[in-house]
């Protein structure tokens, strides 16, 4: 998710904070960006800033890739734009797949925005990639962009075929409010008995609405990201809290993690929603679920777009995508209803 506008101008301003030189230059930059609007930009100009600043940062789309524009009509009346990325050399064979969801508050970003982002994903990881312009808050707060997801993943298994993708390599990821979009389809499918995804690649997750996690106190007014930022956007999606409690929507709220996918969860240490990940590493261990976590201790939020600038961005964005192979490779799929640890469900939160 972004941080609202701010008038801090220069790396200096954050001057107790062990970051790597790389992410220091990448914050100045974005500060920089962000100095020249309104702090009370309405919703429609804040994107507009978001796409500038991702504009700002993307790199050329790298070479040995092809791109696809789809138009998905849903079952909820409104028409998807989707975009599929083909490594070449998975044009001739079904290949592992990532379903793909951009971060930006659930109020913020586009397919466009992180277009370079997933394009090198799905060269990292050797798979077909598909990029989600899901609906956005507060035009479209929860349960739209949720059910945008999961429309995208149950026609992505439906399709696959003609996709080329195989249905039993193919994982969710998604970077912070994308990254709870991913667990909720995760979360779902297997309520419904649906076939899930073979994994969960989850890149500095936002997933509770709460902040009442230590790292909201420790790093509320972090680079990139503070805690007010992350209330407010929240409030955006669940309409002021009406669905917070809601784990389609902040799945740590979720009563049980068992039989969901095996996860690899990265964050970052200079984060206030850096708990929200390793919380959830930890609840998914507790429930029997394969995990693997990650903190880069000298990021902040949003280092995917400083990997350029930032060695150790660019070293975390590596992992990303061993992550990435690691769960097409080993994951599996349950579809059929598992014996649940607990008595309680997730269905008192119909969607």
């Amino acid at each position: 998710m972004p941080s609202e506008p701010k008038k801090q101008t220069i790396s200096d301003s954050w001057p107790g904070l062990d970051l790597c030189m790389g992410m220091r230059r990448f914050v100045a930059e974005v500060e920089t960006i962000y100095a020249r609007v309104a702090d009370d930009q309405p919703i429609a100009d804040q994107r507009q800033t978001y796409e500038k600043v991702a504009c700002h940062c993307t790199r050329r789309r790298p070479a040995g890739i092809r791109v696809q524009d789809m138009m998905l009509a849903t079952r909820h009346g409104n028409t998807l734009h989707i975009r599929i990325y083909r490594p070449i050399e998975t044009q001739f064979a079904l290949s592992p797949a990532i379903l793909f969801f951009h971060g930006g508050g659930f109020a913020l970003g586009s397919i466009k925005s992180h277009d370079c982002v997933v394009a090198e994903l799905s060269l990292a990881a050797s798979a077909v990639a598909i990029s989600v312009d899901y609906r956005l808050a507060p035009e479209h707060p929860f349960p739209a962009a949720f059910e945008d997801a999961f429309e995208v993943w149950q026609y992505s298994m439906a399709k696959a075929a003609m996709l080329g993708i195989d249905p039993a390599r193919t994982i969710v990821a998604g970077d912070s409010a994308g990254a709870a979009l991913a667990v909720g389809v995760c979360l779902k499918a297997r309520d419904l008995c649906r076939k899930m995804p073979s994994g969960q690649l989850l890149i500095y997750p936002a997933l509770t609405a709460k902040a009442d996690l230590p790292s909201y106190v420790e790093h509320s007014e972090a680079p990139m990201l503070s805690a007010n930022s992350l209330a407010y956007f929240w409030n955006l999606y669940t309409e002021s809290g009406k669905y917070a409690d809601n784990p389609l929507a902040a799945p740590l709220m979720a009563n049980d993690l068992s039989w969901l996918p095996p996860a690899r969860i990265a964050t970052a240490h200079y984060d206030p929603c850096r708990d929200d990940g390793a919380h959830f590493a930890e609840r998914l261990r507790q429930d029997g679920v394969p995990v693997e976590y990650r903190c880069a201790a000298r990021l902040a939020h949003g280092y995917l777009r400083a990997r350029s600038m930032s060695p150790a961005a660019a070293a975390e964005f590596a992992a990303l995508g061993e992550g990435a192979r690691a769960l097409l490779r080993g994951g599996t799929s349950v579809e059929k209803r598992p014996q649940r640890k607990t008595a309680a469900s997730n269905a008192q939160f119909p969607v």
